[in-house]
């Protein structure tokens, strides 16, 4: 893996705002240190002029190479997670957000040795950080630590639920906002979104084929923890050859019972146009998991014409990438997490 090294902005960086009776919001910039020592270029966004300790969560992005915005530069820009963060200030809502280990802003914690790569990218560090990044949003002054939670966007959302489950009482998150967060195996989401790809670009005979290869990865992954050789192209970016230890941990997550083994409140956000995570076979099997619970506290958002980015699509052939999230995303998310854990 290539190392690049960036600069990074340290102190305060403040942005004209409005709402939450403050003129600006700050957006802090900070590291995190996680469990195996990896550094996180992070940041912190809290409204101005707050007098009192402040509910606050930490924003967990979606898969691949995603930075602490939402975004993969260069060619795919959401700044979903900025949107979310300083929408969340002005409501009075602190907010954690960090790059992925791997990426440029932490590229001096990358192992020089590939053979290391298999632990460093293991499931269980980027389930690390997320705990390291909660441990210090906990710990900073501006906030009370009794009223955090974790805010999961897609693959975050089961990075929460997974880190919900391996907490003790008195650590665990008040609150999960799971938005767009798969409801099945992450091997059937894989296969379904290559499917819906592939339908659109190659003759169903190739399609059945380049779809067994996947099958023959995934079940390879499953049984062994190693990424089988010789795969096409395609597929070696959905599965780097270092990425088995990975993925076999992550087909074994089922969300429907972590779902149920958390005992907080629950939000779940979707979009009914998202191609990536569905509606129906998702969030709605996720919303009745939620309700066999006891106590159940758990909400579910469906935003009309909306995508996997919580993006209002302006067209038929909008991807739903850019522009800004659904009007409603900020207002529902702050005034169910306020009602629960209070301004």
């Amino acid at each position: 893996m290539r190392r690049l090294f960036i600069s990074l902005l340290t102190g305060l960086l403040l942005l004209p705002s409005g709402g939450w009776g403050a003129e600006s919001i700050i957006n802090q910039q900070v590291r995190i240190t996680s469990r195996d020592g990896t550094s996180l270029a992070g940041t912190l966004t809290l409204p101005a002029g707050a007098k009192e300790k402040l509910p606050a969560l930490v924003l967990l992005q979606g898969s691949g190479p995603t930075d602490r915005d939402g975004n993969q530069p260069p060619a795919m820009r959401t700044d979903l997670l900025r949107q979310v963060a300083e929408g969340l200030a002005e409501k009075g809502v602190a907010t954690l957000r960090y790059d992925k280990r791997g990426l440029p802003a932490n590229a001096a914690s990358v192992p020089d040795d590939p053979a290391q790569y298999p632990e460093y990218f293991d499931w269980h560090r980027f389930v690390d950080d997320a705990y390291a990044a909660y441990a210090f949003l906990r710990a900073q002054p501006a906030v009370d630590p009794g009223k955090a939670g974790l805010f999961g966007h897609s693959e975050g959302g089961l990075i929460a639920l997974d880190l919900a489950s391996r907490l003790v009482d008195g650590e665990k998150p008040q609150v999960l906002i799971l938005a767009a967060t798969p409801g099945r195996p992450m091997d059937v989401i894989i296969r379904e979104q290559l499917s819906f790809q592939l339908s659109k670009q190659v003759k169903p005979s190739e399609r059945r084929l380049f779809l067994a290869e996947n099958e023959r990865a995934a079940k390879n992954i499953r049984a062994t923890g190693q990424v089988p050789a010789k795969l096409p192209a395609a597929l070696g970016g959905v599965y780097p050859s270092y990425s088995g230890r990975y993925w076999q941990a992550l087909m074994q997550i089922d969300p429907v019972a972590l779902a149920q083994r958390y005992r907080g409140p629950v939000m779940l956000l979707q979009g009914d146009a998202d191609i990536q995570v569905s509606a129906e076979r998702d969030a709605l099997v996720l919303d009745g998991a939620l309700q066999k619970r006891e106590p159940d506290d758990h909400a579910l958002v469906i935003l009309p014409r909306t995508s996997h980015n919580l993006k209002p699509l302006q067209s038929d052939k909008d991807p739903g990438l850019e522009g800004e999230v659904d009007p409603g995303v900020i207002s529902r998310i702050s005034t169910w997490l306020l009602a629960r854990l209070g301004p």
